[in-house]
């Protein structure tokens, strides 16, 4: 079991580096447009962007997802992303750490990133599939998950959701019945916040309930639109000769909620969100937040910096940044809690899959948050 975790997560990594496994959304960020500001007064140097995101200040906020770990070709990934966090104030995830919890041997991929940033907000990652009975192995145990916390140092726990990777891999953990309980309890014992992380299909309205009622501290909605989890099990099954999950991988490529969708669902449970899934640039980290994420986190652009080196990732972090302030000035915010607050105007199928479940009143008072407050100061 440990060698073929092991084996997975460089697979995992290399094919996505080196093949196309986004997947295709009709609903994207393109649909997300803000009210434009003509005389925004506000300048771009004086910007504040920093957040609160459990109980920890960020100077930005933007989240480095939860990528890589399990093996010693990506320790140099996770330095690279590490040093990033430590020197601008992000908070950074490390990937699975399944194969660290059955093989020591790979810990030290996944500890690199505190001993890089020794402050960084550090979110450590196990999988809900394997807080229950799988047909090949037994829960892990709350001694278990410590490890994986103080593996890393880390500030908090992610619980990631991933039923639609396990039924399309080859090896999957298949069975789901009792994950909400497992993860109530857990979270119930746990000494550091919980955060319910979905890993490229989304969350919807009722779902980001059921978390809030299993004591989550916070939700990564992980909508689909990024990276998807389906397409990289597809390649892997086709260089196994695996036709039928060759197949099962491919049939469900675009699988999910989208992810500007999947923010304005999950609002409703009113938990701190991670908006993660296809966020490419500033705008689209702007567009998350007006929508009501807390914070962004940004996954594949990340790893192919980090794949390249430490400068690429601050060339890369630098720019997103600069382009989310532009998207904040013309919006008239000097500030992020001012961004959650601008008018936004959402369109295309964004807007018709939000109407048909009933969001109407939200899509109305987004689109006219600052305007109801002018209206108001002017009378």
């Amino acid at each position: 079991m440990s060698d073929e975790v092991k084996q997975r997560k460089i697979e995992h990594v290399n094919i996505a580096l080196g093949q196309d496994v986004s997947a295709p959304q009709r609903a994207n960020w393109q649909d997300i447009q803000f009210v434009h500001q003509a005389l925004p007064e506000v300048d771009i140097d004086d910007i504040d962007t920093s957040v609160t995101f459990l109980g920890h200040t960020l100077r930005y906020p933007i989240f480095v997802s939860s990528l890589t770990g399990g093996h010693p070709d990506v320790t140099t990934i996770n330095r690279n992303l590490a040093r990033a966090a430590e020197q601008y104030g992000l908070a950074l995830g490390v990937g699975s750490q399944r194969a660290a919890i059955v093989n020591p041997d790979v810990a030290s991929s996944y500890a690199i990133t505190r001993e890089t940033a020794p402050n960084a907000f550090l979110i450590a990652n196990i999988g809900a599939p394997q807080l229950i009975q799988q047909a090949g192995h037994e829960p892990f145990t709350l001694e278990q998950v410590q490890r994986a916390i103080d593996m890393i140092g880390a500030n908090a726990l992610a619980v990631h959701m991933n039923s639609l990777q396990e039924a399309a891999q080859p090896e999957g953990d298949r069975r789901a019945l009792g994950e909400a309980a497992a993860l109530k309890l857990l979270a119930s014992r746990v000494g550091v916040p919980v955060v319910a992380k979905e890993t490229g299909a989304g969350v919807c309205r009722e779902q980001a309930m059921l978390l809030r009622s299993c004591g989550v501290d916070a939700i990564d909605v992980g909508g689909a639109g990024g990276s998807s989890m389906a397409a990289m099990e597809a390649a892997r099954s086709e260089t196994r000769g695996d036709e039928q999950m060759l197949n099962i991988g491919t049939l469900y490529r675009d699988w999910g909620i989208a992810t500007p969708i999947a923010v304005v669902e999950a609002r409703t449970a009113r938990l701190p969100l991670i908006s993660t899934g296809g966020v490419r640039n500033g705008l689209d980290v702007a567009r998350a937040l007006a929508l009501g994420a807390t914070v962004v986190g940004i996954g594949f652009p990340f790893l192919k910096a980090a794949s390249e080196s430490y400068e690429k990732v601050c060339e890369l972090l630098e720019g997103i940044v600069a382009q989310m302030k532009v998207a904040m000035q013309l919006s008239g915010a000097a500030n992020i809690a001012q961004l959650q607050s601008a008018d936004v105007v959402v369109t295309g199928a964004t807007r018709e899959w939000l109407m048909l479940r009933g969001f109407e009143d939200n899509l109305k008072e987004m689109a006219q948050r600052r305007w109801r407050h002018v209206y108001r100061s002017v009378l």
